[in-house]
């Protein structure tokens, strides 16, 4: 997360040395979206397995920086599609991540089914929230993140498709321990309680 910071930084200082206003935007956006797993380790006191960490900054850079500031999303319509399948899998492995550390940190058990519901409803919400998102965005800025309903409904499912993914393998999982990803995403270690 810390290369990222500095790639916004740079990019930032070279539109502000350019006079390119326009061009600060996304690195400025991008910049405090570096924080959260930082801070979401130390407020639920948890490590966010490192392979997590990497596909968030992978998708900080696919999404606003590669997409939107470099202009891929203008260049090649289908980018914004994979960024949005890509996002579909990295938010469904936090999940299960999450999951994990709940299900530990209480002593819970869930029957694999209840896991599996839990995990596409979330990313289901997230992909729903994600679009609401974009429709205001467009509202307040007069931005075409959304161009019309086909685009909006294909980003959803492409979003929510591989929680339906990861949700099967999740219960192949939990029934026959053969899953090794995501025996290492449910059983990370959690921080010695210092209590």
């Amino acid at each position: 997360m810390t290369l990222i910071a500095v790639l916004m930084v740079i990019s930032a200082a070279v539109a502000l040395i350019q006079g390119q206003m326009e061009d600060l935007l996304v690195p400025l956006l991008v910049l405090p979206a570096v924080l959260p797993p930082f801070l979401i380790e130390k407020w639920a006191r948890v490590h966010i397995p490192g392979s997590v960490q990497a596909q968030y900054a992978l998708l900080l850079l696919a999404g606003p920086y590669v997409g939107e500031h470099l202009g891929l999303y203008h260049l090649w319509d289908p980018w914004d599609k994979w960024v949005h399948l890509y996002s579909g899998f990295f938010i469904s492995f936090t999940i299960v991540f999450a999951l994990g550390v709940v299900l530990r940190r209480y002593g819970l058990s869930l029957p694999p089914w209840v896991e599996a519901v839990i995990l596409i409803s979330l990313k289901a919400s997230v992909a729903l929230f994600w679009e609401v998102a974009e429709f205001f965005w467009d509202l307040a800025l007069g931005t075409s993140a959304q161009d019309h309903n086909f685009d909006t409904m294909t980003d959803m499912m492409l979003g929510t498709a591989p929680g339906f993914l990861i949700a099967g393998l999740l219960i192949l999982h939990r029934t026959k321990r053969r899953i090794r990803y995501l025996e290492n995403l449910l059983n990370a270690p959690l921080p010695k309680s210092s209590s």
